[in-house]
């Protein structure tokens, strides 16, 4: 019965990945993930937040409801705690980073310039998240990142990247217990 609960923080852990627009999604969470599929990052602790679709009820005459219509997508906030060019890209688009190598007066430079027009480009994202022998995932093979979120740069604690994806989500659980 206790391991019925999943834990989607604490002892459990979880990796962020995107793939182009389309890319076949895997059935399972336990599935190799084809070559397709890049890491995006890490998920700072609190972990992500699934926001179901939302709609509207239709009532009848009497007020009971007789049907709902979705009018809007699910959505998932992410905070990426990694800063890499990787991370840029997934926020910003590719064609909106840009990278200078490093030379001998400096590392590997990678910039973006966030203004109105800069957006990323639909994509598929996959988050697997682990929960001692149970696996699960929640991917659309069809989202855009349509907000990104206030970064903090503190010493306190790592600058998280806070993306909400919005798409339509399919969720699956592994319990790991194979036959």
């Amino acid at each position: 019965m206790f391991d019925d609960v999943l834990i989607g923080a604490g002892n459990a852990s979880g990796m962020f990945f995107t793939a182009p627009k389309g890319t076949v999604l895997p059935v399972s969470p336990m599935e190799t993930l084809s070559a397709d599929w890049a890491e995006v990052g890490a998920i700072a602790e609190d972990g992500i937040t699934f926001a179901l679709p939302s709609g509207e009820v239709l009532r009848n005459w009497a007020k009971v409801p007789e049907r709902k219509i979705n009018t809007e997508n699910g959505n998932v906030t992410a905070p990426i705690m990694y800063t890499t060019k990787k991370v840029l890209e997934t926020l910003a688009g590719s064609s909106n980073v840009t990278h200078v190598p490093a030379d001998t007066t400096h590392g590997n430079v990678d910039s973006v310039t966030f203004a109105p027009d800069v957006s990323a480009e639909p994509a598929s994202y996959l988050f697997l998240m682990k929960d001692g022998d149970r696996l699960a995932m929640l991917a659309s093979n069809d989202a855009l990142i349509t907000e990104i979120g206030d970064v903090a740069f503190n010493g306190n604690g790592s600058a998280n990247w806070e993306a909400t994806i919005e798409g339509t989500w399919t969720f699956a659980m592994d319990d790991g217990q194979t036959v």
